[in-house]
């Protein structure tokens, strides 16, 4: 046997040697004697019989019996402890995890339903001119199947002596075949065109708040928004532009989104804000088998610094990126939690250095350097650790996986949109955890370690 090797032989002798199949029936009894010998004294002491009847030998033959196996089994159940606490932590990490790429994965899965896989936007003000020689380079980059033209501003509705500012985005005829906006309709159509008659589609937030009625001839959506151009009035007749429209249908794709968002034709929102060929964005749908960012760095290179280009993450970067930040120090709280349970390590391996002081004197004598004994007891430490992560990253992920399966934890909201807590496992997020895991465990180790060759040497 290798020296090298030799270390982590002697370790898992030490391991191995309380926890073969054979101890299984003795440590069961050793840890009911741990747990009742009090309660049995207790008892016994209330009601008198223990110590009033018994026999002297009796009693002392037992007394003796349980101080045997607990200075026996001390070391173990310590280590037992450790092992324990060091898996529910890492099955805590494991779980907290995979329930923040949950939320990721249902927030992205929300905002995609609206959000195209690409959007160019002007970087230099508002708005820009659409024009053919535009609309030309755009679709002669490789990749673009579709644009669909976007006019986007805050205007005023009323309806029914109710009033809310929203966003209008008034989009042209292709938007709704580009978009996955007829899986978010749950009542009416996702039409914005019946013949010659407009319709608007409208958030469920904003359907509720203003207690509206779809295809209502009798009180349409009245639009509001103030005029471009002319004189400054205080009549609001002469001040705003004024148009009206039916509502047609009311989506559910986002919670902010369906609260402030109503989708009109683009003539109509043109008709209203007088932006003529001016647009405020232009949604880009991607052939199949082409990858967003490449189309991405493709029209960069023909549009040029005017124009900003968005993916669907970046397109909601801000909210994806506060998510990442609190997993980062949700993580950071649970690593501090698993650090305080790995104190068991440390005090489980030294007291293991106490108990084998003997056998590391035997080992100096044969030969062994204090580098080798100090690897003993981190070899030691890493398999109660190990031991532990493995019970807490299969603990973690069948939680998650029932939890996937089943959904048997639900939020109680039963809105239809996220009725149990959504999970996500990734192998990532195994990797960081063992890692976190090893550091933690090798720094619990040193001092143990350290501590017994140090002893070995007296």
């Amino acid at each position: 046997m290798s020296k090298s090797r030799f270390p982590y032989f002697v370790a898992k002798r030490y391991f191995l040697s309380q926890r073969n199949i054979k101890s299984i029936p003795l440590m069961l009894l050793v840890l009911v004697v741990q747990m009742t010998f009090g309660l049995i004294i207790f008892l016994g002491k209330a009601i008198g019989v223990l110590f009033t009847f018994s026999p002297k030998k009796i009693r002392k033959t037992y007394k003796g019996m349980a101080e045997q196996f607990i200075k026996q089994n001390f070391i173990q159940t310590l280590s037992n402890i450790a092992m324990v606490g060091v898996g529910f932590g890492t099955a805590a990490l494991v779980i907290v995890l995979s329930l923040f790429n949950g939320m990721e994965r249902t927030l992205t899965g929300m905002f995609n339903r609206h959000n195209p896989e690409l959007k160019i936007e002007s970087n230099v003000g508002k708005s820009f001119p659409y024009e053919w020689t535009l609309r030309n380079k755009i679709e002669e980059v490789e990749g673009v199947e579709a644009i669909t033209e976007v006019i986007e501003d805050k205007v005023l509705i009323l309806y029914n002596n109710k009033q809310k500012v929203v966003t209008m985005k008034g989009v042209s005829e292709n938007f709704a075949t580009q978009t996955q906006i007829d899986t978010t309709v749950v009542l009416g159509t996702n039409n914005l065109y019946n013949n010659d008659t407009r319709y608007a589609l409208v958030g469920s937030g904003v359907y509720q708040e203003l207690g509206l009625r779809l295809r209502d001839s009798m009180y349409p959506l009245q639009f509001w928004y103030p005029k471009r151009k002319g004189k400054a009035s205080l009549n609001p007749e002469k001040a705003f532009n004024k148009k009206i429209i039916q509502a047609g249908g009311v989506f559910v794709a986002e919670p902010q989104f369906d609260q402030s968002t109503v989708i009109v034709p683009i003539k109509f929102a043109n008709s209203l804000l007088n932006y003529g060929q001016l647009r405020t964005g232009l949604e880009i749908k991607v052939k199949e088998g082409f990858k967003a960012t490449t189309v991405k760095n493709n029209l960069m290179e023909v549009l040029g610094d005017n124009f900003i280009i968005k993916t669907r993450p970046e397109q909601q970067s801000q909210v994806l990126r506060a998510l990442k930040i609190e997993k980062f120090f949700t993580y950071g709280t649970f690593a501090l939690i698993l650090g305080i349970a790995s104190f068991n390590v440390f005090f489980a391996l030294a007291m293991l250095s106490i108990e084998k002081n003997h056998d590391m004197n035997i080992l100096k004598s044969m030969g062994a350097t204090d580098g080798m004994i100090k690897r003993i007891f981190i070899y030691e430490g890493g398999l109660v650790a190990l031991s532990g992560a493995n019970f807490g990253l299969i603990s973690g992920y069948l939680f998650c996986f029932a939890q996937e399966k089943f959904q048997w934890i639900s939020t109680g909201a039963n809105n239809g949109i996220l009725d149990a807590y959504p999970v996500e496992t990734r192998w990532q997020d195994f990797l960081v955890i063992c890692l976190t895991v090893s550091a933690i465990t090798i720094f619990a180790s040193i001092i143990p370690a350290r501590n017994a060759a140090k002893n070995a040497r007296r």
